[in-house]
């Protein structure tokens, strides 16, 4: 797909394994096995920040990318993903502490960071099933209808935070590079698609017969 200037991070969120059956030929007789795919019930779809929002935030995505990257190519890859959201936050304290941002008992008052992370979940759309195809939910409503649950989200955001601050780092030139690289170590992948546009190219219906336990597909 050609990516143009308006990317997205698409995430799958939660998969179920069913089965289905398959006819072939086999010495000219019709043959019915049985075969299992996984499907994915529930997507993520992330818009990258604005550059008004990294200008106001710059600090801590630029620490939180070197926090991540200062461990070596295996930790960026296997760990990283998974602690982006945590490390965001602990680097947002230190940063908060070092403009002598103390409340009156002596705590560190970091409201930078909190207001990033809520813009990054104001940015995400979640797809999921419907009754009409797929609808496109608000974080907090596709959580409450039960679409997913408070750790799927949580894992979502690392990865989105994972994602942002490397990408936002990223010089306009290399931005399309970066968006693939950084999205392949997520198992996820780059749309030009508007949310609408990518819920239409999703298929209608799944196959049947799904086994009970949907699992996550976000790198742990």
């Amino acid at each position: 797909m050609q990516i143009n200037e308006q990317r997205a991070l698409v995430l799958p969120i939660v998969t179920e394994t069913v089965t289905k059956s398959v006819t072939k030929k086999v010495d000219g007789k019709d043959v019915t096995e049985t075969a299992t795919e996984d499907v994915v019930k529930v997507w993520a779809y992330h818009t990258p920040i604005s550059k008004e929002v990294f200008d106001s935030h710059f600090r801590v995505l630029a620490s939180t990318k070197s926090a991540l990257s200062s461990k070596g190519a295996h930790y960026l890859r296997a760990t990283a993903p998974r602690v982006a959201y945590l490390t965001l936050k602990d680097e947002g304290k230190k940063d908060a502490l070092s403009r002598g941002s103390i409340d009156a008992q002596g705590n560190v008052r970091d409201d930078d960071t909190p207001a990033l992370l809520a813009e990054m979940k104001r940015l995400t759309m979640i797809l999921a099933p419907g009754a009409n195809g797929w609808d496109l939910l608000p974080v907090d409503m596709a959580i409450s209808t039960g679409k997913m649950d408070a750790e799927d989200w949580e894992e979502v955001a690392s990865s989105i935070t994972f994602f942002s601050c490397h990408y936002v780092m990223a010089r306009k030139a290399d931005r399309e590079v970066t968006a693939q690289a950084y999205a392949f170590l997520l198992d996820a992948s780059i749309s030009s698609l508007s949310a609408t546009e990518f819920a239409a190219s999703l298929p209608s219906s799944t196959p049947a017969q799904p086994t009970p336990n949907p699992r996550s597909l976000i790198p742990s």
